[in-house]
């Protein structure tokens, strides 16, 4: 016999897991209990069965076929548990130092014990509010159905479900825990059953606790204990299947346990469920219909628009019918054309196919519906109305996507990376990458919490990346309840792997081999960047240089080094130079499939003094494989705004 099982159902999330199953060992290791972990998992495709039963030969991986559920699940591996104690796990939680002994210690205090929670805290470092719950009796849900215990988190009447106005740091008796974290003695799962299998997924662990107080036992909530809950690793709270699985859950342990005399309050809880999984289902399906009813709008604006330009009127009742149908097959034609899939959804070409083809239909009707006809000067002018103002909201998204995504004004988020463990940014990461990198081992010669909370808030650090084992995960726990309200995100690697900030995985020193034929060297792209560089140079030559050149002259020659380089314009006109490219003054001998030098590029941005020469071979190799007239005009706009940065903060220093 086992003295502790733990059970972890797993779904798609190897990293998480891989986390989770090294924490118990961690948490193990001082007590050395007789510890046996039992990993479900519900048919995952990432790898993870294989993963796990590779780095933890111990650890008893069953494999199911299909996913059902997280009730099913546990079900299989309770079966066969054989340890005094049963700790029901999430994939996506991190335990910290002496949990089994804590626990074990306050169970042999409070034999009524029949399960306990942890203190669960969410990767921001704010509780988890299900850690500690009453049942959903009327008085405890409708306030939260309602909003009220938003409203008012610290009042006993408006509060009861999460039971927010307990204070979170102190020890109570409750009526329900959550399933990411409950330990529970053997004897009660052989007196109060399993998990009910009628739960797919939310739910079962209430109606467990049901079953549990029901019986006699008492349910706590120990504080004592701490638990890391990166909420939502293992189930996405998106889409219609979680409206689903949570109130569908809701209505069963309704059903289940407030029937008979309550049939009163059962028909006003699930009044209240049916209310709230309405509402969910009512804003998911307004947003996905969002880009549609916009353009219906808009097109049907433009119909009214080209009637009025037309007729000088206002469309009178069977105008706004016909209108209406016009407006119709337009929508149709988008959709038909995946203007509102999710992969085309910012799409212009769509749009373009979409009303396009939406005007020859609506131009047909002229001709074979006559008591639907409209001047064909009419369904002209609204083609271009709809084409117009479809692809300009469009556009304004791609626009903030793109400044948004690639960086464009450079702005940054702090980013603290603790241990030792192998970091790695490669140039992409480099070039858009958002992080302003902090490394703990070279800032600090001593690591205490102290000085790592020191750091935290002298640099003004936004978020925390955990490399390897240099704090345990009890320092790691208190610093996160330290900085709860501070807005700092903390984050935990994986054993084993190495940091890459960006999703690209490939390695830096793949970017070395030289390919055949870079972009730069692409005659459509050389044909783009000259021409580029000609309307631009010339614009700038007109309305811009002369005064540069009269204002360099009467300085004498003092201008900064960054508005000096417009003096340079004319050899951009006349092909010397471009506006983008390596620095003026780097050595290009024998290096001429990198392009020509130019005013700005990706070193000039992103220069530092120790900049190594690889460094600076690598960013132009980069841009040299990835250059597009698109990638130029980034690195203008990063330009511009790097400047604007550097004044701001100059401004700020002479102040």
């Amino acid at each position: 016999m086992k003295d502790i099982s733990v059970i972890i159902v797993n779904y798609n999330v190897k990293d998480p897991v891989d986390n989770c199953i090294a924490s118990v060992y961690k948490a193990n290791t001082s007590q050395n209990f007789n510890l046996e972990i039992f990993l479900v998992d519900n048919n995952s495709v990432d790898g993870s069965p294989s993963h796990i039963r590779n780095k933890y030969p111990d650890v008893n991986v069953i494999e199911l076929k299909e996913n059902v559920g997280f009730s099913r699940a546990n079900n299989v591996a309770l079966k066969q548990a054989t340890g005094k104690y049963i700790l029901i796990l999430n994939p996506d939680t991190l335990l910290e130092e002496n949990t089994f002994i804590k626990l074990i210690n306050f169970i042999d205090k409070h034999p009524d014990t029949g399960a306990i929670s942890s203190k669960l805290i969410k990767q921001d470092g704010s509780l988890d509010a299900a850690c500690k719950r009453s049942f959903p009796t009327p008085s405890a849900a409708i306030p939260r159905m309602l909003g009220l215990s938003r409203l008012f988190p610290k009042s006993k009447i408006f509060s009861k479900y999460n039971l927010t106005y307990l204070d979170e740091n102190l020890t109570h008796k409750v009526d329900a825990i959550c399933g990411a974290f409950m330990f529970i003695p053997k004897v009660v799962f052989d007196k109060v059953g399993l998990f009910d299998e009628d739960y797919f997924m939310y739910g079962e662990d209430l109606d467990l606790c049901f079953r549990i107080k029901k019986a006699g036992y008492e349910i706590y909530y120990y504080p004592e204990v701490t638990t890391i809950h990166l909420k939502g690793e293992s189930t996405k709270k998106t889409n219609l299947s979680y409206v689903n699985n949570f109130y569908g859950a809701m209505n069963i342990f309704v059903k289940k346990n407030f029937t008979g005399s309550s049939r009163f309050l059962s028909f006003i809880l699930r009044l209240g469920i049916f209310y709230r999984s309405f509402f969910s289902y009512l804003v998911r399906i307004i947003f996905n219909l969002l880009n549609p009813l916009v353009d219906a709008v808009l097109i049907f604006s433009g119909l009214i628009i080209s009637v009025k330009l037309r007729f000088e009127m206002f469309p009178n009742e069977p105008y706004l019918f016909i209108i209406s149908v016009y407006t119709l097959i337009w929508v149709l034609l988008l959709a038909v054309f995946g203007a509102y899939t999710r992969k085309n959804k910012l799409s212009l070409k769509a749009v373009f196919i979409g009303v396009f083809s939406g005007f020859f239909v609506n131009s047909s009707v002229t001709y074979f519906f006559k008591e639907y006809a409209f001047s064909r000067e009419v369904v002209l002018t609204s083609t271009a109305i709809a084409l117009l103002t479809l692809t300009f909201w469009r556009s304004i998204l791609l626009i903030y996507n793109f400044v948004k995504y690639r960086n464009i004004t450079l702005k940054s988020v702090n980013l603290l990376v603790v241990g030792s463990s192998k970091f790695h940014q490669n140039i992409e990461d480099k070039l858009s990458s958002v992080y302003n990198v902090f490394l703990f081992d070279e800032i600090s010669n001593r690591k205490d919490t102290q000085s790592l909370k020191e750091i935290i808030i002298f640099n003004n650090i936004d978020e925390v990346v955990f490399t390897d084992n240099s704090f345990s995960n009890s320092d790691i726990l208190s610093t996160m309840w330290e900085f709860k309200n501070r807005g700092v995100s903390f984050k935990v690697l994986p054993s084993g792997k190495e940091l890459i900030l960006s999703k690209l995985q490939s390695n830096i020193d793949e970017l070395s081999f030289i390919e055949i034929e870079y972009n730069i060297n692409n005659k459509f792209n050389i044909f783009l960047k000259r021409f580029f560089d000609i309307l631009i140079s010339l614009l700038m030559l007109i309305f811009v240089y002369p005064f540069i050149w009269v204002y360099n002259r009467l300085i004498r020659n003092n201008l900064s080094r960054h508005t000096s380089k417009l003096l340079s314009l004319p050899e951009v006109f006349f092909g010397k130079y471009s506006f983008v490219g390596m620095p003026m003054w780097f050595e290009t001998k024998g290096r001429e499939y990198f392009g020509k030098k130019g005013l700005t590029g990706f070193i000039q941005i992103y220069y530092h003094e120790g900049m190594t020469h690889e460094e600076m071979t690598e960013y132009n190799i980069f841009y040299a494989k990835n250059q597009t007239l698109l990638l130029d005009i980034e690195i203008i706009l990063k330009t511009i705004f790097s400047l604007f940065r550097r004044k701001a903060r100059n401004g700020k220093h002479n102040s």
